[in-house]
């Protein structure tokens, strides 16, 4: 294995590195397709929503299985947690930047400097809103790890309950757009349970209490219907793809731990095993690195080709994994890596 020490290794649950690197990996494929018009235009959106269910919401939800498991002292939690991804995040918000400026896509450099000086408060870079989202999710964390972990199963429950209503909305909305309203204004008490956080506790829960066998019978069907849920709403309906493939919809909640409990159950060989805990401590500087690999290198250089889509696609996904691996890989053995890719 990469790093780590052996006693250590003995004692991890392995499950975990093979969600997050999953997530890695699923990540990769939402930013994967290159926009060729109409050309595949069914066929990547519907692939883009098995992707969806499992990129950025599963992080959300293996970072509440880890970090809300066990009560956390609030100071040493904060600076651990936040000065690990904080430092990374503005150095290749930086880049990038830099990049846009140098590509002549920033006006001036007054234009650039300003949205450098923004870093800290939104994101400069799109494909990094994830980060800023967890950096809130880790302010509250003290608090609402000791409560998880001081409560009843059927409490939680209560309040996963109240955040599922909220998963609804987007259905509800498009039929009747008061239903809106029920989360983007204050005043409506659904408002308070409505946002990525909800995936952090829901990731806790599964982890805590939920164990499926999705051999079984039931289990079986459940995890059919969910999966081709998709399908049968494009065969019958005419929502749009915008509001099936909508992050905080029942249907993504659904399908992401149905990959969470199915990575959580399989058996992981010890080869394995090593090869998921290496990937997944590059995950995160892989997840910082990769726009820039896909969008600046291998886009360009594909997009001369009239390459179908079903062989583009996976392509990218493999090329945009392996060579940010590397750049990863190569940074961490630098002085100071922990700062730039978090390593």
């Amino acid at each position: 294995m990469a790093t780590g020490d052996n006693s250590t290794l003995s004692k991890r649950e392995f499950w975990i590195d093979a969600v997050r690197s999953f997530a890695c990996l699923c990540v990769i494929t939402t930013h994967a397709p290159i926009s060729n018009g109409s050309d595949g235009e069914a066929f990547i959106s519907l692939f883009n929503y098995y992707a969806v269910g499992g990129a950025s919401i599963l992080f959300f939800m293996i970072s509440g299985a880890l970090i809300l498991y066990k009560e956390k002292e609030t100071f040493p939690f904060l600076k651990k947690r936040i000065t690990r991804i904080a430092f990374p995040m503005m150095i290749w918000s930086i880049i990038c930047l830099v990049i846009s400026f140098m590509m002549g896509e920033i006006a001036s450099v007054t234009v650039l400097l300003k949205r450098i000086a923004l870093i800290p408060f939104y994101p400069q870079v799109g494909g990094y809103w994830f980060i800023y989202v967890i950096f809130g999710i880790y302010l509250v964390t003290p608090i609402l790890a000791q409560w998880l972990n001081s409560h009843s199963q059927k409490e939680i429950r209560f309040y996963l309950y109240l955040w599922a209503g909220t998963l609804l909305l987007p259905y509800l909305g498009y039929f009747w757009s008061s239903f809106n309203f029920m989360v983007y204004v204050s005043t409506g008490y659904l408002y308070y349970f409505y946002g990525f956080l909800g995936f952090a506790v829901w990731g806790f829960y599964l982890r805590r209490f939920v164990d499926i066998n999705f051999t079984q019978g039931k289990s079986l069907l459940l995890l059919l219907a969910i999966i081709f849920f998709p399908w049968i709403l494009y065969a019958l309906t005419s929502l749009p793809h915008d509001i099936i493939q909508n992050r905080m919809s029942i249907n993504i909640a659904a399908l992401a731990a149905c990959y969470f409990l199915l990575i959580k159950n399989m058996r992981i060989s010890e080869k394995m095993k090593a090869v998921y805990y290496d990937f997944a401590q590059h995950s995160f500087g892989i997840y910082l690195v990769h726009l820039l690999v896909m969008r600046r290198v291998l886009w360009p250089l594909l997009q001369e080709y009239n390459i179908h889509y079903l062989i583009q696609i996976p392509l990218i996904v493999f090329l945009t994994a392996l060579i940010s691996y590397i750049i990863v890989h190569l940074i961490s053995k630098l002085p100071g890596s922990k700062y730039i890719v978090g390593l």
